[in-house]
């Protein structure tokens, strides 16, 4: 079991550089297949021994190593952030999995499991555009959401159909009746377009519950994370932080934690 386990780790530290790329050049428009992977400052193709997920980040101090200059730390972390989300996924799905109408059945396993991965995989890659660029492309949320309104109606997923149909729908339009208002009283755009469109995409996937319970969780984490940065860097309160990946958080913690 620990063979395997670390296995699928390695595995999905892999596919975390994947991610990276995928959601750096969608995010910034470049072509997917344009040029291998390759320094974003001086634009050197990385060598394949300079590329290992992870560990070579680490073993050249965080920088390039044809020109020296800083490589963000936003590549370890999601590959690692990757690695331990889709590990304990797979763990979940093929070994620990309690609930009675997915036990026995190889191929319904098979087909939650690749449900989840597409979701968190999405997931990930928004949390990375979010911190990067403060933007989420609709390729990572709302082109995702009938795959999961799908998945439930074939109950791939542990919700019901029309769980995850009103969970799509409430989670966008809870956070657009919230950014209306605020944006009623303060005359300033509080929340943007992306995060309404990752709210549906959750509430696909986990339903109006677990959609509701990712925004109070993500709320939560935002503030505190985003009082400590906004303190730590001596910024104001009107400085803008990406609450995506609050959210992804709350999500991933809800279903791990609570619906599991």
């Amino acid at each position: 079991m620990i063979f395997v386990l670390t296995f699928a780790f390695v595995i999905f530290l892999c596919f975390g550089s994947f991610l990276n790329v995928l959601s750096h050049r969608i995010t910034f428009d470049k072509k997917l297949f344009f040029k291998r992977s390759h320094c974003p400052h001086c634009s050197g193709i990385i060598s394949w021994y300079n590329n290992i997920p992870l560990f070579s980040w680490v073993f050249l101090k965080g920088k390039c190593k044809k020109c020296n200059k800083p490589i963000s730390i936003l590549y370890p972390f999601i590959e690692l952030f990757s690695g331990v989300v889709h590990t304990y996924l797979f763990f979940n799905e093929f070994t620990f999995d309690l609930h009675p109408r997915f036990v026995g059945s190889l191929n319904i396993a098979v087909g939650s499991f690749l449900s989840y991965f597409v979701f968190f995989s999405a997931l990930i890659c928004a949390t990375r555009s979010d911190f990067e660029r403060m933007v989420i492309p609709q390729i990572f949320t709302l082109w995702l959401v009938p795959i999961g309104i799908f998945s439930a109606y074939l109950g791939l997923i542990k919700i019901l159909f029309y769980d995850s149909l009103f969970g799509a729908i409430f989670g966008y339009a809870f956070l657009w009746v919230v950014g209306k208002v605020f944006k009623f009283f303060t005359k300033k755009d509080g929340i943007g377009e992306g995060d309404m469109e990752l709210l549906a995409l959750i509430g696909s996937f986990l339903g109006v519950f677990g959609m509701y319970f990712s925004l109070m969780i993500g709320s939560v984490i935002g503030l505190i994370l985003g009082g400590v940065y906004l303190f730590i860097k001596n910024k104001n309160r009107n400085s803008k932080i990406p609450f995506g990946p609050f959210l992804v958080l709350g999500a991933i913690f809800y279903f791990f934690f609570i619906q599991i």
